[in-house]
C-alpha cells in the first residue's frame, strides 16, 4: 500500500511550509527550481523568508526534458552538501528531476542501473516537498519520474519511496503562466485523465479520479487560457493534481508513448506532443471491443 501524502491545497496554502520545516527540523535543505519560472511564479518572495534559518543548496542546472547527465549533476551536489531534506518547486521536470536526484543519491549503484532496472534500491530517500507550479503533469502525485537516456525515455518509479511527502497545491503560484504554458501543461492532464479512464490497468479508484478530473479540465481549461482568473486557475490545479493521481494508478497510455520521440527528437512541448494523437487515439480506441 502506497503511503499517505500530506496535501495543503488552496490559495495561500504554501504559508503552511513553515510548519513543515518546523517539524522536519532539517538541518539543510536542498531546493530544486525551474531557472525562470522561480521568480515569476511568485515562489521565490513566498518561500524565501520560510528558507531563511536552514541551510539551503539550489540546484536548477537541468534540461526542460530532463537527462541522465542533469540527474547525475544534482546527485554530485546533493552528496556533496549532504543536505535532509529536499524541496521542488516548479512544473513537472522540476519535481520529476527532485524526485529522481533524491531517490538515486541515497543507492549505491550507478543512476542508471536504477533507471533501467538493473538493481533494486536498498535505501530509503529523504523527506520531499513538492509545490508545483504549472497544471498539468500531476508529478506530486505520482510515483515514477522521466528520465532521458540518448533520447530514450525511462521512468524511475517506485510506490512507496518516490511519492512526494508533502504537496502544496496553491493556485495562486499558477496566476502568471504564459498562455502557451497554460495550454500545453492543461492538455497534457487532460491526456492523462482520458487515458487513464481507458487504460486497462484502470481500477474504480482511477477511474473516479480521472472522471473528476476531465471534467475540470474541459469546464476550465479554455477560460485558463484565454481570460485567466482565480476560480479557473484553481479548477486547473484540482484537475491535474486528480489526473495525476489516475495515472499513478493506471499509468498512461499510446498518447503519451507516442509523445516522447516527439519532445525528444522534435521539441515539441510535452503537452502538445500528447495533444497531437488525442484525438486519433480516441477514435481508434471506441471502435474496440473486448470481443
Amino acid at each position: 500500500m502506497q503511503k499517505q501524502q500530506k496535501e495543503f491545497i488552496g490559495p495561500g496554502s504554501l504559508a503552511y511550509l513553515k510548519t513543515i520545516l518546523e517539524d522536519e527540523n532539517p538541518s539543510s535543505i536542498f531546493l530544486v527550481t525551474g531557472k525562470q519560472s522561480y521568480r515569476d511564479s511568485g515562489v521565490q518572495k513566498v518561500i524565501e523568508p520560510l528558507l531563511g534559518p536552514y541551510q539551503v543548496t539550489s540546484f536548477s542546472d537541468f534540461s526542460l526534458n530532463p537527462q541522465l547527465e542533469d540527474v547525475k549533476r544534482g546527485i554530485d551536489l546533493f552528496r556533496r552538501s549532504e543536505r535532509e531534506l529536499v524541496i521542488a518547486v516548479g512544473g513537472g521536470s522540476a519535481i520529476d528531476i527532485a524526485k529522481s536526484i533524491n531517490f538515486l543519491a541515497t543507492q549505491k549503484g550507478a543512476p542508471e542501473d536504477y533507471i533501467i532496472n538493473k538493481q533494486v534500491p536498498q535505501i530509503k530517500p529523504k523527506s520531499f516537498v513538492a509545490i508545483p507550479t504549472t497544471s498539468g503533469t500531476g508529478s506530486e502525485a505520482t510515483h515514477f519520474a522521466v528520465v532521458y537516456i540518448h533520447k530514450a525515455k525511462y521512468s524511475l518509479a517506485h510506490e512507496e519511496w518516490m511519492l512526494p511527502d508533502y504537496v502544496f497545491l496553491d493556485p495562486t503560484l499558477t496566476h502568471n503562466l504564459p498562455k502557451y504554458i497554460t495550454a500545453s501543461a492543461g492538455i497534457d492532464a487532460l491526456c492523462q485523465a482520458v487515458e487513464s479512464y481507458w487504460s486497462t490497468q484502470s481500477t474504480e479508484e482511477s477511474k473516479s479520479f480521472a472522471q473528476r478530473a476531465i471534467t475540470l479540465i474541459l469546464d476550465n481549461l479554455e477560460g485558463a487560457v484565454n481570460n485567466p482568473h482565480s476560480k479557473n486557475r484553481e479548477a486547473m490545479m484540482t484537475g491535474a493534481n486528480l489526473a495525476g493521481k489516475a495515472i499513478n494508478i493506471s499509468k498512461t497510455t499510446a498518447c503519451h508513448s507516442v509523445s516522447y520521440p516527439m519532445t525528444s527528437y522534435f521539441g515539441v512541448s510535452h503537452g502538445h506532443a500528447c495533444a497531437l494523437t488525442l484525438g486519433e487515439m480516441s477514435v481508434f480506441n471506441a471502435g474496440i471491443t473486448e470481443a
